[in-house]
C-alpha cells in the first residue's frame, strides 16, 4: 500500500462519490474502483458498502479511514515543514472548501496559483462547511472557504466574496423567459432544495419567511451538482449563486431570473484560518492571490 492509494480512500469517504475522489486525486473513476478492491483484499475485509448510489464506510471502512487520514495528514505536514526549512514558498497547502466554493469561485485561483507556484502541492479538499471549521481549528487545514462564515472561537475569519443569489428554472418552466421575479411569485412552487442544515438553505428560508413566501420543497441535496440535475428535470425551482449555473445558461438546460430586490439576495464567502497562528510561506502567497481581484461572474448582456 502506498500513500497516494490511501489519500484516495479518505477522499473516497469524505465525498461520498467515486467520480469527486476520481477528480480530486487527477484518476479515472475505474482507478479509484481499482484501488479500493485491492485495498479490500489485502485488508481481508470490505471497506465501502456500494449499492442505490451511495458510497460509505462499513465499520471496518471507518476505522481504517480515521487511522489513515491521520497517516496521511502527519505525512503532507512532516512534508511541509522539510521543504519550507527555508522560508521558500514550497510545501503542503491544505485548503478545504464546500463543494459550491471550490468548483466555482476558487477554480481560477487554484489555476493561477499552481501556474505561479508549482513547488507547491496545494490539496483542496471538498467537505461540509461545520467539518471545515472543526479542521482549521484543529490544524489539519491552513484555510476553509465557507458560505456565510461564522466567527467562532479559535477561527479568524477574512471576507473574500459576495455572490448574487437568482432563481433558476427548468427550461419549460413557465417563469423561465423572465429577468427579474418578485418573491411573492415563488408561493406555492415546487421547490428542489439545499439540506436543511446547509447555511445557505438557511438564509434563504430565513428570506422566504420574512416575505411569508411558502414554497413545497420536493427533493432535498447536499451539494450544488444534484440540485441542478434536479431542477432540469422539472423536479421544481430553486435559489443558487449565479457563478454556479453559468454553464448551463449557456448551454440552455437552465434560465434564471434576478429578484427584484436582489440586494437582498446575497451570499458572502469568507476564508477561514487559525487564529493566533502565524501562516507559512505558501499560506501567505495563496492569500494574497485570494485577496487580489476577482474573476467577475458572468450574467444576461
Amino acid at each position: 500500500m502506498n500513500l497516494d492509494v490511501l489519500k484516495t480512500f479518505c477522499d473516497l469517504v469524505d465525498s461520498g462519490n467515486f467520480s469527486k475522489a476520481a477528480e480530486m486525486n487527477l484518476i479515472s473513476q475505474s482507478a479509484v474502483s481499482q484501488q479500493l478492491a485491492k485495498l479490500e483484499r489485502e485488508l481481508g475485509t470490505q471497506l465501502i458498502h456500494r449499492g442505490g448510489g451511495a458510497v460509505a464506510p462499513t465499520e471496518a471502512g471507518k476505522a481504517f479511514y480515521r487511522g489513515g487520514r491521520e497517516i496521511v495528514r502527519r505525512y503532507e505536514a512532516l512534508v511541509g515543514e522539510v521543504r519550507s526549512a527555508a522560508e521558500a514558498v514550497t510545501g503542503v497547502l491544505r485548503v478545504g472548501t464546500i463543494y459550491s466554493v471550490g468548483m466555482y469561485s476558487l477554480d481560477t485561483y487554484v489555476k493561477r496559483f499552481l501556474h505561479e507556484h508549482p513547488e507547491v502541492a496545494l490539496r483542496i479538499e471538498y467537505m461540509r462547511a461545520h467539518r471545515i471549521y472543526t479542521a482549521v481549528v484543529s490544524g489539519e487545514l491552513a484555510l476553509g472557504m465557507v458560505a456565510y462564515p461564522q466567527r467562532q472561537r479559535g477561527v479568524e475569519v477574512i471576507p473574500f466574496a459576495t455572490e448574487q443569489l437568482v432563481v433558476v428554472f427548468g427550461a419549460a418552466h413557465r417563469l423561465s423567459s423572465r429577468r427579474a421575479v418578485r418573491v411573492d411569485e415563488l408561493d406555492g412552487e415546487n421547490f428542489v432544495a439545499f439540506d436543511p442544515g446547509i447555511p445557505t438553505r438557511r438564509h434563504i428560508d430565513r428570506l422566504l419567511k420574512s416575505e411569508h413566501v411558502k414554497v413545497n420543497v420536493t427533493m432535498e441535496f447536499d451539494n450544488t451538482e444534484t440540485l441542478k440535475r434536479a431542477v432540469e428535470i422539472e423536479a421544481g425551482l430553486t435559489v443558487l449563486p449565479m457563478t454556479v449555473i453559468e454553464h448551463e445558461v449557456a448551454a440552455g438546460s437552465l434560465a434564471y431570473a434576478q429578484f427584484r430586490e436582489p440586494e437582498k439576495w446575497i451570499r458572502p464567502l469568507g476564508i477561514l484560518r487559525q487564529r493566533g497562528t502565524a501562516p507559512t510561506p505558501a499560506e501567505r502567497m495563496f492569500l494574497g492571490l485570494l485577496r487580489g481581484p476577482a474573476r467577475a461572474p458572468k450574467g444576461r448582456k
